[in-house]
C-alpha cells in the first residue's frame, strides 16, 4: 500500500522522533553509554587498535564501575597495549566484582608473572585454589608460573592435573609439551604437544614447539615439516588481515 504525501510525512516524523529518543536515551543513561563504548572498543581491538580500545574501556568502566564484563574487557585492552599495572589493577577490580569467578582470579596472578612478581603471582594462584580446587585455570596460570622460575617437576604436576580438568583446552596440552620437552622427555613432548595441535591445528607456536621438540638429526624431516607449516599459518593469518589502508585513524 503506498501512503499519501501526508502520512509518508507523519510516518517520517515519527521515526524522527523515536531515533532521537533513543540517542537521547544513550546520552542520559550512563550504563547505555559504556554499553557504546564497550561494543565500539571492540571493534578497535578486532581492527588491532588496542590503545584506542583501551581509552574507550576507560570511559565506560568510569560510567559503570560496577560491571564485571567491562572490567574484564578493560583489563585485556590494558595487556594488549603493554599497560601491565593498569591491567593488574582492573583484574583485581573484577576479582571484587566477581570473587567467585576462577578465571579472574588466574588472570590477576597472570598480570602478578607478567611484572615480574612471581612470588606474589604464586601466592595468588595458591589462594585461589584454596577456594577453587578444580578450576583447571588456576592449574594450568600455576604451572605457567612455576614453569617460568624454572620449577620443571612442580610445573608439570600442576599442568597435568589442568588436562586432566579440562582434556580438550589445547593451550594446556602446549604447556604441558613445554614442561616436558623442559624435564628431557622429547617423545612425550611431541605426544603432548600433537594432542595440542589435534585441538587448535591453526596455532603457529604448536608447530613450531613441535619442530623445536625434535633433536638434531632426529626425525628432521618431521621437525621441517612443522616449522614450514608454523610459517605457512602466520603467512595465512597476515593475509587475512585489515589492510592497512582501510584501517580506522589511530
Amino acid at each position: 500500500m503506498t501512503l499519501s504525501a501526508p502520512s509518508y510525512m507523519s510516518a517520517r516524523r515519527d521515526h524522527r522522533s523515536s531515533l532521537l529518543r533513543t540517542i537521547r536515551d544513550v546520552a542520559l543513561r550512563p550504563d547505555l553509554r559504556a554499553q557504546l563504548w564497550l561494543s565500539l572498543g571492540r571493534f578497535f581491538i578486532r581492527w588491532h587498535r588496542p590503545r584506542t580500545a583501551l581509552r574507550l574501556y576507560r570511559r565506560a568502566t568510569s560510567l559503570d564501575p560496577h560491571s564485571p564484563r567491562l572490567w574484564r574487557h578493560h583489563a585485556a585492552a590494558a595487556v594488549r597495549s603493554g599497560r601491565l599495572a593498569e591491567a593488574s589493577l582492573c583484574y583485581r577490580t573484577l576479582v571484587r566484582l566477581d570473587p567467585d569467578n576462577p578465571r579472574a582470579h588466574s588472570r590477576v596472578a597472570a598480570t602478578y608473572d607478567l611484572v615480574g612478581s612471581q612470588q606474589a603471582a604464586l601466592q595468588a594462584c595458591r589462594s585461589a585454589l584454596e577456594r577453587f580446587p578444580d578450576a583447571a585455570c588456576l592449574h594450568r596460570q600455576l604451572g605457567q608460573i612455576l614453569l617460568n622460575v624454572g620449577s620443571v617437576h612442580r610445573a608439570l604436576r600442576a599442568l597435568e592435573r589442568a588436562a586432566e580438568l579440562s582434556p580438550r583446552h589445547g593451550d594446556t596440552h602446549y604447556f604441558v609439551g613445554l614442561a616436558l620437552r623442559r624435564a628431557g622427555r622429547a617423545e612425550d613432548a611431541r605426544a603432548a604437544l600433537k594432542r595440542a595441535l589435534s585441538l587448535r591445528p591453526d596455532d603457529p607456536k604448536l608447530y613450531y614447539a613441535l619442530g623445536l621438540c625434535c633433536e638434531p638429526g632426529e626425525v628432521s624431516g618431521e621437525a621441517e615439516s612443522s616449522l614450514l607449516a608454523g610459517l605457512a599459518i602466520e603467512q595465512v593469518t597476515a593475509d587475512l588481515a585489515p589492510p592497512r589502508w582501510i584501517s580506522p585513524a589511530r
